[in-house]
């Protein structure tokens, strides 16, 4: 009985199979995204710079991700009518929360940005958010996965366009459960993003009836496991799998040593959240990565109208570069602030304008239905993806959970914000 309890609490957010596939079998391609080539292409729109500025990581453990989300924030752009009025101020964050922080006032404050699209990393995002929040800048996070950005740190300027720690780890409790089983052994990077996705898992997975038997955190930016791989096999109780989060090249790090410590051939699977086995990492993970999960909000290689026009654009942009998250990150924020400029007339310096709009905006993209929810973060659909092998190539195969955004409300420590609660 209170398995069965907590997960219907768990499901609260969840859309049935049925309308998730009426969001994204659009018949014919006639609900395509504004600013798209093709029969609705919009005519040029005449008028002032619209400045954007990118802070993001060009080295430090998530460089690999930060190229890639500039890259289809302008590819995004290039398809707009705005694609000539828009000029693109790029940083690097460094991967470091005070340059991130640093940055991002510089963009604004000397490079006079009009919005600003944010870093990758957990613990930079709120860094970014704190200095913007009192000046009523505009930050739109792709990634940056922070609850407590949709929660008590939140800002009626601060946007959550990707997901957070929480959306990409409730949701499989569940699933694990069912999957794999009721055993689950936790890891993952020691800072902000790896403890909170172990500790909203847990908290789910406790709730309908899972067990945590074990558990470690490792520092930021390792590139040496052994020391922690035999804690997963020395657990008093052997884990049925083993759920945590690694990002870039820790997460290759880990995936490869994992197997090499034996503990893959020795039945223990692993599932990392937030699309950490990523398809630009599967070549690099080979062999050892086939056979695990991990949990994030697009299928890079869905058959939908709106994939299917990204991916074209994408391959005729940049021939033979991969098509993966973090491109479509960067695409899917670009397609949201185009949406936004929309609706203000293409006024860039319309700072409450736009924020009205990104509050309760609503639009298709690549991965589906997007649209805001409570306390500006997005509400998306949620995957379980199975790394496999076909063709000589390393591909995922889904699992559709649902659509899910970040609860607020006080019964959540980090949710207690009254921006945008239903209640409030």
């Amino acid at each position: 009985m209170a398995k069965d309890k907590g997960e219907r609490a768990l499901k609260k957010d969840l859309m049935s199979r049925r309308d998730f596939m009426k969001t994204i079998g659009v018949a014919g391609g006639a609900a395509l995204m504004t600013g798209l080539p093709g029969p609705l292409y919009s005519a040029q729109a005449a008028g002032p710079e619209i400045r954007i500025g990118h802070v993001t990581a060009l080295s430090g453990v998530s460089s690999d991700m930060g190229p890639l989300l500039d890259k289809g924030l302008r590819l995004a752009f290039s398809l707009s009518k705005y694609k000539d009025r828009a000029k693109f101020f790029l940083e690097d964050s460094q991967s470091k929360p005070d340059v991130a922080a640093q940055k991002a006032l510089k963009l604004y404050e000397k490079d006079n940005v009009h919005l600003l699209l944010g870093p990758i990393l957990g613990n930079e995002s709120p860094a970014v958010a704190a200095v913007l929040k009192p000046k009523k800048k505009i930050l739109l996070e792709a990634y940056g996965a922070n609850a407590y950005l949709v929660g008590k740190d939140c800002s009626p300027y601060t946007f959550m366009l990707g997901h957070t720690s929480y959306n990409m780890s409730v949701p499989l409790a569940p699933w694990f459960l069912k999957t794999l089983g009721k055993k689950v052994f936790l890891v993952g990077a020691d800072y902000r993003t790896g403890r909170d996705v172990a500790l909203y898992f847990r908290e789910a997975f406790e709730k309908i009836g899972g067990k945590v038997v074990g558990e470690f955190y490792s520092p930021l930016g390792s590139s040496e496991y052994a020391p922690y791989l035999p804690q997963i096999r020395n657990a008093k109780e052997k884990p049925d799998g083993v759920f945590g989060f690694y990002i870039a090249q820790d997460c290759i790090n880990f995936v490869r040593q994992f197997e090499e410590f034996g503990l893959k051939k020795d039945g223990y699977v692993y599932v990392n959240a937030i699309g950490g086995l990523g398809i630009q990492y599967l070549d690099a993970m080979g062999e050892a990565a086939v056979g695990f999960y991990d949990s994030f909000h697009t299928v890079p290689y869905a058959d939908t109208p709106q994939n299917r026009i990204f991916m074209a654009a994408w391959q005729k942009a940049y021939p033979g570069q991969i098509i993966d998250e973090a491109c479509m990150g960067g695409f899917d924020a670009g397609t949201c602030i185009i949406k936004a400029l929309d609706a203000v007339q293409g006024d860039s310096t319309n700072t409450e304008g736009l924020v009205s709009v990104l509050h309760k905006i609503e639009y298709e993209s690549p991965r589906g239905k997007v649209r805001m929810g409570p306390n500006n973060g997005t509400i998306v659909p949620v995957y379980a993806r199975k790394v496999v092998k076909k063709d000589g190539k390393y591909r995922h195969e889904g699992t559709f959970l649902g659509y899910y955004g970040t609860p607020c409300g006080p019964q959540y420590e980090w949710g207690a914000c009254s921006l945008g609660c239903p209640s409030s």
